[in-house]
């Protein structure tokens, strides 16, 4: 039975990790024990351990003379990576979830049009703000999300959370504005994943997949080494 500081320490832990994920902070901000503390209104001691176990996910770097910083983006060899594992992870989970097509259909459906509508809103506004460039983002994973839910595989799904994080630190090299997003890309790869599920072309669907995802690799990692550059 876990303890009440373990308790605390993973509430803490959770609560910093849903603000890195959320882009409350942008990379190389400096994050202060003292100040997460106030505003967590806990003691500092959970904050240092869950900093520290944020360090081990990749979210946050140690700094010697600033301490903890968010992490930067990730480079274009680690996209290349976390595509890899994407591709082996998704096209296992749209498998097994294409076996409860008519759910999935519905879930794809919605998810899409949740993504194009918030693509909409960034092109009209022109200047969109750091928090529509996430909700973006967000809208974007959640099409993905539907795979998970409809695989039926508690580890699939566990897994899926695991690189939702360095997901994260991806998505980061495309959040400088409206520019920099692959909008159409994506939404065009995504409306030929939809037309296949439609088409209950299960083979289809999983090639458009794939073709989506190395598009995802192509344009991430020549964002990733221009920001180098």
């Amino acid at each position: 039975m876990a303890s009440k500081r373990q308790v605390l320490r993973a509430d803490v832990q959770e609560g910093i990790q849903n603000r890195l994920v959320q882009g409350n902070w942008r990379p190389g901000s400096r994050l202060s024990i003292d100040g997460l503390a106030r505003e967590l209104e806990v003691s500092p001691t959970p904050v240092r351990e869950a900093l520290v176990a944020l360090e081990r996910s990749g979210l946050i770097e140690y700094k010697a003379l600033k301490g903890f910083v968010v992490a930067p983006p990730l480079s274009a060899e680690q996209i290349d990576e976390l595509i890899d594992a994407r591709l082996i992870l998704e096209t296992a989970a749209f498998t097994r979830a294409f076996d409860d097509w008519a759910a999935l259909l519905e879930d794809l459906r919605a998810a899409h049009a949740a993504h194009t509508a918030i693509a909409d809103r960034i092109a009209a506004a022109g200047e969109p703000d750091y928090s529509l460039l996430h909700e973006y983002f967000d809208a974007d994973a959640a099409f993905h999300e539907a795979l998970f839910t409809h695989a039926g595989n508690h580890y699939l799904g566990s897994m899926r959370e695991v690189l939702n994080t360095h997901g994260h630190r991806m998505r980061q090299t495309w959040s400088e504005g409206p520019e920099q997003i692959d909008a159409a890309e994506a939404i065009t790869e995504h409306e030929a994943i939809l037309a296949r599920v439609a088409e209950h072309n299960h083979d289809g669907a999983l090639e458009a997949l794939r073709r989506h995802l190395e598009g995802v690799r192509e344009r991430s990692g020549a964002m990733a080494d221009a920001a180098e550059e």
